[in-house]
């Protein structure tokens, strides 16, 4: 066995096992309140009846399928209530999981060296998981995956999108990448039948379960209502928001009239235009590849990770309703960035900011840890001055990057 494989595999391993010992038995009570009373529920009613008349759940199917296997483990309900915080053990898998994958396997999806410990080791990106207790980590990793592996292997691709779509509809900003990917990969017609038949037979599978008492109906229900579960113009994400109007975003309603039109449209229009800013050379880079034969080269995977990363960021930074754990995908799509291209000013500029926020927002007024003399870099307004300091630089990095592929062009 190759020494630095096996090294790999044992590092990330006891980074693992120390994580799981050492995990926070502190969690934002709201949304584990949420995750205990789901989980009784399926206890007593089977999870056949997760979405049935009466049942507390709005989330989607794959969590619903955790949640169960957690019932399954627990046994009884005083069991499922005491222990709630090892469902974290979930989320942290989730955390290392692109590193499984990419990492403690002899495979051809990445050849880059890939410093995981920079990420591993980054409280912004486990802070979320480990202390929080939400579940961001598993659509945005799976989201991640699927848009590496779909540069070669475009029906593992789809399914992994699949799983991360229906475990949070905000999975929905990556789908522009990874149809692009699929451009990419996709060469013939039977390629095409086996992407469209086992995501088919994926999302089939996922739903079974479902299939009666009008359950699908209602999880179609929570599917289309989850635009506007929430009017506020931001919810603690500490965007463009906070540092446009007057008073709080938290406490204004995103369909009042901003200048003609509502915050909610302005925010998305801003939204729009920016991604296709990002999204048109992405997919002219990526056609030309597909024209020309032409394998992924480290240029190209700079322009698909930094992409991508940017796309997120613009869809957390203008658009409404957003949480602060939303951000959550830049920073996994930052490192990348920073593996292929050896600058990681811009991950290290994002973690900042999405740290504080998830700070701020965990324990108000107070926080998760015991800072008190530099409190002033928790103010709402440094936070989104921080994050608009990401967004410039980040979009600086994509002009000077399309710059440079025109110059190669030409």
């Amino acid at each position: 066995m190759d020494n630095s494989l096996s090294k790999t595999r044992i590092e990330i391993g006891l980074l693992f096992l120390l994580y799981i010992l050492l995990l926070p038995r502190v969690y934002m009570d709201y949304d584990m309140g949420f995750w205990r009373e789901w989980a009784v529920y399926i206890h007593h009613h089977g999870l056949s009846n997760a979405y049935s008349i009466g049942s507390p759940i709005n989330y989607f199917p794959v969590f619903v399928y955790a949640l169960y296997f957690y019932d399954l483990l627990q046994g009884t309900e005083t069991s499922i209530l005491h222990n709630i915080n090892s469902i974290k053990i979930l989320f942290v898998c989730f955390d290392f999981l692109p590193f499984v994958v990419l990492c403690c396997f002899r495979q051809k999806i990445l050849s880059f060296k890939i410093p995981y410990l920079f990420l591993l080791l980054n409280v912004a990106y486990v802070f979320n998981s480990m202390v929080w207790g939400q579940i961001d980590a598993i659509y945005t990793n799976l989201a991640f995956l699927a848009i590496v592996v779909g540069i070669l292997y475009p029906v593992p691709a789809m399914l992994l999108y699949i799983l991360a779509i229906y475990t949070k509809p905000q999975a929905i900003e990556f789908l522009p990448v990874l149809l692009i990917v699929m451009v990419y990969s996709i060469r013939n017609i039977k390629t095409f039948f086996m992407v469209m038949a086992s995501s088919g037979a994926l999302k089939l599978l996922l739903l079974f379960p479902f299939m009666h008492d009008g359950g699908l109906g209602r999880l179609l229900g929570y599917a289309m209502g989850s635009v506007g579960l929430y009017n506020n113009l931001s919810i603690s994400a500490f965007n463009i928001w906070y540092l446009i109007t007057a008073g709080n975003p938290y406490f204004i309603n995103d369909t009042e009239i901003y200048f003609l039109c509502s915050y909610r449209i302005w925010g998305f229009a801003f939204f729009i235009v920016s991604a296709v800013w990002i999204l048109i050379p992405l997919y002219k880079r990526l056609w030309q590849l597909r024209k020309h034969k032409i394998s992924f080269d480290e240029q190209s995977y700079q322009m698909l990770f930094l992409a991508t990363g940017v796309l997120c960021l613009f869809f957390f930074y203008f658009n409404t309703q957003m949480h602060e754990r939303y951000a959550h995908p830049v920073i996994i799509f930052f490192f990348f960035y920073g593996v292929v291209s050896q600058n990681y000013r811009l991950f290290v500029l994002a973690s900042i900011p999405y740290f504080l926020s998830l700070d701020k927002a965990f324990s108000f007024p107070d926080g998760y840890l015991p800072i008190i003399h530099f409190k002033f870099l928790f103010a709402s307004k440094v936070i989104a001055l921080w994050y608009t300091a990401t967004v410039i630089y980040a979009s600086y990095l994509w002009f000077r990057l399309q710059k440079k592929q025109l110059l190669l062009r030409y």
